[in-house]
């Protein structure tokens, strides 16, 4: 028996949405090596199928889209038919878009996506696959749980990144309302909130930020918006340590409701919070130049 297998010696398995690159890829490689059975979500049959071949017989990809609710239901039997009485050790919301620039030039169908895969994406999963988590008597092991993907964007807000942002402060009150109401089924909910992080989607950040703006008075803040944000990636938080703060999570027989990872912790966590709302707007103004246009 190891940390990854029960009492009785039964395999632990993991489900993990987005898990064809970036947190999520990194995240079942670590689980596999540790000797857990991954089930993990791809976007694609071609994926999945450049996933199985790349991770071997403890790896079985989902073919999912966390916006159809059909699709869900269909992996979460594909998962109970391999698990049979076994219980889920967790299911790990990962998935994730991002859509950065002016709100002027964000149209309500980009806007709806990113919220239909962060926020509503991560209802819809946690749902379908929550009776292979829960405390049903017919299934063997204890409860699993719940680890929702936060970011530092879920407690702050910059210029240029309302979307994200708006779907992960969604993130953060669904996360309570979960923990809350799992409590009588066992179910533990985690909320890892990490800072930037080089990823591909690091690259997509920078890429948006490179698209001209609709208004001129726009184009100085964001090339310095850019200049600030791969300055930040360049420095941000090692995928590594994201990994382990999940594998600790899923792993720990108490863990912590809430784990904060961040790029500088004086920055996040005390001036970013603890300034008065005026002051925080005046100095992110003027550093990013967004000032009132005269006639």
């Amino acid at each position: 028996m190891n940390a990854y297998t029960s009492e009785s010696g039964l395999h632990r398995y993991i489900v993990i949405t987005g898990a064809g690159s970036g947190i999520g890829k990194a995240t079942a490689v670590r689980l596999l090596r540790d000797g857990f059975r991954v089930f993990g979500g791809a976007v694609s049959a071609g994926e999945a199928q450049g996933l199985q071949t790349e991770f071997g017989p403890s790896f079985t990809p989902l073919l999912i889209d966390v916006r159809d609710e059909q699709s869900l239901s269909e992996a979460a039997s594909q998962v109970a038919n391999v698990i049979g009485n076994n219980r889920l050790a967790g299911l790990l919301n990962i998935a994730g878009v991002i859509v950065n620039g002016p709100l002027v030039d964000l149209s309500a169908a980009d806007f709806s996506n990113v919220l239909a895969v962060n926020l509503v994406g991560m209802h819809a999963t946690t749902r379908a696959f929550l009776p292979l988590l829960g405390s049903d008597a017919h299934r063997a092991g204890a409860p699993g749980r719940v680890i929702n993907m936060s970011s530092a964007s879920g407690t702050r807000t910059m210029p240029f990144t309302g979307a994200y942002s708006a779907s992960k402060f969604g993130v953060e009150a669904l996360s309570t309302a979960m923990r809350l109401e799992f409590m009588p089924l066992g179910v533990k909910v985690v909320v890892i909130a990490p800072g930037l992080i080089n990823t591909p989607m690091a690259a997509k950040i920078q890429g948006d930020l490179r698209k001209p703006s609709s208004l001129p008075v726009y184009d100085g803040p964001l090339r310095k918006f850019l200049e600030k944000t791969i300055a930040a990636t360049e420095q941000g938080v090692a995928l590594e340590r994201v990994v382990q703060v999940i594998v600790d999570a899923v792993s720990s027989p108490q863990p912590k409701p809430r784990y904060e990872i961040h790029n500088d912790f004086f920055r996040d966590a005390v001036l970013m919070r603890l300034l008065p709302l005026r002051l925080r707007d005046a100095i992110v103004t003027r550093l990013l130049g967004l000032r009132l246009q005269g006639p």
